[in-house]
């Protein structure tokens, strides 16, 4: 990923290259954001009682849904 950032840095923003190579690390951080949400909930699962994971989507959802509402 630093390699794909220092290409980034180093094109013009209006050149195509720019555009496939972001494309590329936007794909690739977020598919590194899923592997680590899967292992972070994982393990929250079973250090966590069922109030606290109620209680958490609980915040999760009405945060959700105020993000949605901002647009």
């Amino acid at each position: 990923m630093d390699e794909m950032m220092e290409e980034l840095d180093e094109t013009e923003m209006s050149s195509p290259a720019w555009l496939a190579t972001a494309k590329k690390l936007s794909e690739k951080v977020h598919h590194h954001l899923k592997e680590e949400e899967q292992k972070f909930f994982q393990m929250a699962g079973k250090l966590l009682d069922e109030k606290q994971k109620q209680s958490l989507a609980g915040e999760y959802v009405k945060e959700y849904e105020e993000q949605l509402a901002e647009g």
